[in-house]
């Protein structure tokens, strides 16, 4: 049988129509410095959102001396059409605004206005020893920063403020279970090992003696903040690797945790290590799923892909087991995502 044009061109018009439309969003990108007075907290804060607008290099610049690789932003563009649900992204212990930048660029890809934060004190520029146990103020820096985005006259009008999410990576994933409800009590001693009392690696050097339990400066801001934390604007919550289980203990201090929340950990995670954390977390909110990785599946494998520089100068946090690619990891972790975001926002 002859096809003709005119047929042909049919049969091609019902298989472009019957593929899924692909997505052709850019990342955009600015930086900008949100200040919580009432606290004196500066806040550097990134937003990535969706752009038509295309990067004018075909590989992103990076410094020779980055630790992680870099992903491709067009700085200041314009916003693309529409309302875009939005995540808040808060970084682990002595991390930054920049280190999910991987789970950042495909969540922009897919039409999610992203905003990572630097928690002060408690970030890679910027340590100070009192802000790396005030575990709680982190929320309440995700949600000043919350509130200055929605007034914000640009970015805020393209905010669906019925998909607002958030995500988390170790401190960072207890950011998270805390603006979501969760209740820590840092004064918990029963069934600590030693080895969830140690400070973390990144904790930095001090002169100061500091009496952590018993300071004025981190009681005054446990009793001012911890029924603080939660933040019902938040709807849905995706944790990589939470750290401070060990400050939870009952299933009082969850109750409120009414929000669908996904944990996702490894199984090998030798710095926050799952029975205490991500499975302590599990068994005591009601609301969570949890999907574990394999024993070779360490805790900074969620972090960004390592350059061959940052191999070498700082292996325990850039190379992985033998047998792990943290970029199928990382692939996975985003398709556990997306599914849990599509679902819940």
């Amino acid at each position: 049988m002859k096809i003709t044009p005119v047929a042909l061109m049919a049969v091609v018009f019902f298989v472009l129509a019957a593929k899924p439309k692909e997505k052709l969003f850019h990342i955009g990108q600015k930086s900008v410095t949100y200040v919580d007075e009432t606290r004196n907290r500066p806040l550097l804060t990134e937003i990535w959102y969706p752009t038509l607008e295309r990067p004018t290099e075909t590989v992103p610049k990076g410094n020779q001396k980055e630790l992680f690789k870099t992903i491709q932003t067009v700085r200041d563009a314009s916003t693309a059409d529409g309302k875009f649900p939005l995540l808040l992204v808060s970084h682990g212990t002595g991390g930054n605004r920049f280190s999910l930048t991987w789970f950042v660029e495909k969540m922009v890809k897919e039409g999610y206005i992203v905003v990572s934060l630097d928690h002060y004190g408690n970030s890679t520029f910027n340590k100070i020893p009192r802000e790396f146990v005030k575990w709680w103020e982190r929320a309440i820096d995700v949600q000043y920063v919350l509130t200055q985005i929605l007034k914000d006259k640009e970015i805020g009008a393209k905010v669906d403020t019925s998909k607002i999410g958030g995500v988390g990576f170790s401190l960072g994933g207890y950011t998270n279970i805390a603006l979501a409800g969760g209740y820590v009590d840092r004064t918990i001693r029963e069934n600590q090992s030693s080895e969830d009392r140690q400070m973390p690696p990144e904790f930095p050097e001090t002169d100061e003696i500091i009496d952590f339990e018993k300071d004025s400066l981190i009681v005054s801001s446990y009793k001012k903040y911890k029924d603080k934390v939660k933040d019902g604007r938040i709807k849905a919550f995706f944790v990589m690797a939470p750290a401070v289980g060990f400050g939870f203990y009952s299933k009082n201090q969850t109750e409120k945790i009414t929000a669908p929340l996904y944990i996702v950990a490894g199984k090998g995670d030798r710095n926050t290590p799952i029975r205490s954390n991500a499975l302590n977390y599990h068994n005591l909110i009601a609301s969570s799923k949890l999907h574990l990785y394999d024993e070779n599946v360490g805790h900074y494998v969620f972090l960004n892909e390592p350059t061959e520089f940052g191999k070498q100068v700082a292996p325990a946090i850039t190379m992985d087991h033998p047998e792990v690619d943290r970029r199928e990891i990382h692939e996975k972790t985003l398709e556990l995502a997306l599914a849990f975001f599509e679902e819940y926002l």
